[in-house]
């Protein structure tokens, strides 16, 4: 069982990354793999509270590269155990970010990503 949610989840993060977050929907797709209460933290910053204070910190870093998000295009290392995944998403173009996330009745709980 704990192989089918860590597929689960994996897929959930692939969905993330490559349509949510690709296409900055964030009220739509983003927001629903996400709990109400998600605890994230980026790059070392302090961390946010709830899906509002993650969305508005996405927005901003979006902004502050221009105003549309890098585009995820592949996920090369994913691997999971119980409720935790952790991916290497790459960029179009270089770079790489990895998220670790804890989940919870299929949303992302808690998330730490390093970019």
């Amino acid at each position: 069982m704990a192989d089918d949610e860590v597929s689960r989840n994996l897929k959930s993060m692939d969905e993330l990354d490559f349509k949510a977050w690709n296409t900055a929907d964030w009220h739509g797709l983003f927001a629903h793999l996400h709990t109400d209460d998600v605890l994230v933290e980026v790059h070392g910053q302090p961390p946010t509270h709830g899906i509002d204070a993650h969305i508005d910190a996405m927005k901003a870093l979006v902004q502050a590269g221009g105003g549309t998000p890098a585009q995820v295009t592949s996920h090369p290392i994913t691997f999971g155990s119980g409720e935790w995944t952790c991916v290497v998403g790459e960029f179009a173009g270089g770079g790489r970010m990895v998220t670790v996330a804890k989940w919870r009745d299929g949303a992302i709980a808690e998330e730490y990503i390093w970019i």
